[in-house]
Parts: structure tokens; sequence; C-alpha cells
């Protein structure tokens, strides 16, 4: 009768001990790949902060301008409605770049707060008129009534091809401003772009020109 006890009691004793080991090395393997002072919450990722990630997406607008490339003669120094006193920039293409187009910001105190729509993908020339050769004017003009300064420029470009190929061909531009934003931008107005390519002759494209033609629209 006690051989009977002491048997069960001895295996009574090692299942006990072989549920012991069965916990320990489940909590042994529960903590592999964690640092050994590390607690639960210290495993939790948080996501990245929203103004961070958006700030990183952002274009450069505060980047210096090359002053080589700033056309001097066509950048003025000009009130804007919401924007206040700003510089708009007419900025040649780089050279080392094939068919790029001028460019258009507005800066104050030199560095870029806004850059204009380009009117051709990707800035690009190849597809259009031919090479840029210069900016002939630009206008601030309230085109559509709204009380807002618009911008109208003129560009003139070469195609390089047939006998008149190196005489600049001028085309006209037109940004509206934006008025029913919270923030103020400008918008590319191609309708308007080319009704006036339609409607005014390459040798009668003035600043004056296409006023009269948006006053009479």
């Amino acid at each position: 009768m006690i051989k009977k006890v002491f048997v069960m009691v001895v295996v009574l004793l090692s299942v006990l001990g072989l549920c012991a080991c069965s916990a320990k090395v489940n909590e042994v393997n529960g903590n592999q790949g964690k640092d050994s002072s590390s607690t639960d919450d210290e495993g939790i990722t948080e996501s990245p902060d929203d103004s961070s990630a958006a700030d990183s997406g952002k274009d450069d607008l505060n980047a210096f301008l090359d002053d080589k490339r700033i056309i001097q003669d066509q950048s003025f120094d000009v009130e804007l409605d919401d924007w206040g006193s700003v510089r708009l920039v007419s900025y040649e293409p780089d050279n080392s770049v094939d068919f790029e187009d001028v460019s258009f910001f507005l800066t104050v105190e030199d560095q870029v707060i806004y850059s204009f729509p380009y009117y051709c993908e990707n800035n690009s020339t190849e597809n259009y008129v031919g090479l840029f050769d210069s900016v002939a004017a630009v206008d601030f003009y309230d085109v559509n009534n709204d009380n807002f300064k618009d911008v109208i420029v003129i560009i003139n470009y070469v195609t390089g091809a047939g006998p008149q190929g190196m005489t600049p061909r001028p085309r006209a531009r037109i940004f509206l401003a934006d008025n029913q934003r919270f923030h103020q931008k400008f918008d590319l107005a191609t309708d308007l772009i080319d009704d006036i390519t339609n409607n005014i002759a390459e040798k009668d494209l003035t600043i004056a020109a296409i006023r009269e033609y948006l006053k009479a629209e």
C-alpha cells in the first residue's frame, strides 16, 4: 500500500515538473526578438506625424533662384491682392535641358513663394512652337472683372525651320487669379489663350491688343 502511494506521489511530481518546464519554455520563446529591457508599450510603433509627412512632399518653395537666369527687365515688383508686395520673376530655361520653357515665380526677399503653372507638360516646348527665345512683355490686368489682378505674358519662340525659322514668334499666356480658395493661386487660362492665338495675328500680338480683345469678350 505504501509502495503504491509512493509511486503515485512520484508520478504526480513528474507531471507538475513537466508543466513548469513547458511554461518556462513558452515564456522564453515569447520573449525572443525583444530587447530584455523593453515593455509591451515600447514595442508599439507610432504613426508618423501628419505634418512631417506633408512637409516632405512639398515643393521646395523656399529655394533661391539663380540670378543669372532671372530676366531682369521682365521681372517686376507688384502689389498682388492677397499676396501683398511681391516680385514676379521671369526665369530663363536651364540651357543644359533640351526644350525647357521659361518659368514664372512670385518671390519675397528673393525667396520663391509661388510657382506659376506650366503651359506644356513637364515645362517642355518640344511639342509646342519651338525653342524659347525671350519674354516680350508682362502685364498685370484684371481679365475677368473680379477685382483681382491677373497676369498676361507674351513669350517669343523660334522654330529653327524654314527661311523664317529664327524669326521670333510671339505667344500669349494668361494666368487668372483664383480668388475662390483659401490660399490664392493662379490658374492657366487655356481657353482664353487658344482664343487669342486663333483670333489675333502674330504680328499684331501686343499687350494692348490682348486687352482690347479681352474687353470685347
